[in-house]
């Protein structure tokens, strides 16, 4: 009987140890879920004829993409690569669609100057705030789209 007693005993005592660490860890979480959720949600935010700006900058070119969010749900994607050594500049001009769902915008650009292409230019994007500053995260490969509307302006 006591051994059976002990046995409850130390059970309850290590369940008792093991049920504060969850609600330290519990708390924790809560304090990483509030950081993050610091990120104001889009939802209200209006990106229909927006433009966003991305600039690339490499040893020989520059790149510069800029999409904009057409009332009808189209989208039309620039691409500007300017040549360093030249000073040439060339451009592509994509057309397609987009959906956008709370923060997350896909786009799909399917047409290269009005014609078809095979393999469409895709980007999944998460529309983001910091600082008054509206910008759309690649999820990619973690570029940032700039609006176009807070370019150049300092505080």
């Amino acid at each position: 009987m006591k051994k059976l007693l002990l046995l409850c005993s130390l059970i309850f005592a290590t369940a008792y140890v093991n049920a504060q660490n969850y609600s330290m860890l519990n708390d924790i979480i809560e304090k990483i879920e509030k950081r993050t959720k610091q990120q104001q949600n889009a939802v209200d935010y209006d990106i229909h004829n927006k433009k966003f700006v991305l600039v690339k900058s490499f040893e020989d070119h520059d790149e510069r993409h800029i999409v904009e969010f057409n009332n009808d749900n189209s989208v039309t994607l620039i691409e500007l690569f300017d040549d360093k050594e030249t000073g040439q500049t060339a451009s592509n001009i994509f057309t397609g669609d987009f959906v956008r769902k709370n923060n997350v915008v896909s786009i799909r650009a399917d047409k290269l100057e009005g014609k078809k292409i095979g393999l469409p230019l895709t980007y999944t994007l998460y529309l983001m705030n910091a600082k008054k500053v509206w910008y759309l995260k690649d999820l990619t490969n973690e570029s940032r789209w700039i609006e176009n509307s807070k370019l150049g302006k300092k505080k």
